[in-house]
């Protein structure tokens, strides 16, 4: 019978000497890239591969670490409306407000016998006339007129002078010169319009210039009262 052949053992028939080594295990020339391909100096400086990124750390456990929030960045606290001043608050002045009411008080009188007078101005002076036995005599006729809208402007001014004090008291500011300036001008117009309508009537002037004419006055006002 024929003798079967015998199968050789895995490196029986290599050379004396030889060992087998994987093709991963073999080295690489320096200078030459392991794959085929790719150039060799790719992501290297000097012709060295390059370091690995260090790991970013972990919570212990095996757990990440938890996230925080960046604290934000402090403001300056803002300036207070008291301290925007420089001198700080306004306080109310009690001799001002003190002032202030009383020439206010004085004023409301002062305009309503101002504006009296004013309304009353043509009848006043037709008594003058009859006093100094004036005959003829006549009232120009826009008189009245003159007086009735002197004496509404007198409550108009009073009552501007009123509010304006009280705007100003009440906002901490000095008001005593307010209605001591509404005085002023109530006393200016009063002397404008007297001027104007008794300029606009001469003979009475010349009748007055007499020194009798102080007198009578006084006489008939004697006579008038009861």
């Amino acid at each position: 019978m024929t003798e079967e052949r015998r199968q050789p053992a895995y490196g029986e028939l290599a050379p004396e000497g030889w060992e087998w080594k994987p093709a991963a295990a073999e080295e690489t020339p320096r200078g030459e890239s392991p794959v085929p391909g790719v150039p060799h100096n790719l992501g290297a400086q000097g012709g060295e591969a390059p370091a690995p990124a260090p790991a970013a750390p972990q919570h212990q456990g095996g757990d990440p670490e938890p996230y925080r929030a960046t604290r934000p960045p402090q403001l300056p606290p803002a300036p207070s409306p008291a301290r925007s001043f420089p001198g700080g608050p306004r306080r109310r002045n009690p001799a001002d407000l003190a002032i202030t009411i009383v020439l206010l008080v004085i004023g409301a009188f002062g305009a309503l016998v101002l504006a009296q007078s004013m309304m009353g101005l043509a009848p006043s002076l037709a008594l003058v006339a009859d006093a100094l036995e004036l005959s003829d005599f006549a009232v120009p006729s826009w008189v009245p007129t003159a007086g009735l809208v002197t004496g509404l402007g007198m409550f108009a001014l009073y009552a501007i002078a009123l509010i304006w004090s009280i705007q100003r008291l009440r906002a901490k500011k000095i008001a005593f010169w307010v209605p001591l300036a509404a005085g002023v001008l109530a006393v200016i117009a009063l002397f404008v319009v007297t001027t104007a309508v008794t300029m606009s009537m001469p003979e009475l002037l010349d009748r007055m210039s007499d020194p009798d004419a102080t007198q009578r006055l006084l006489d008939s006002l004697t006579q008038m009262e009861p």
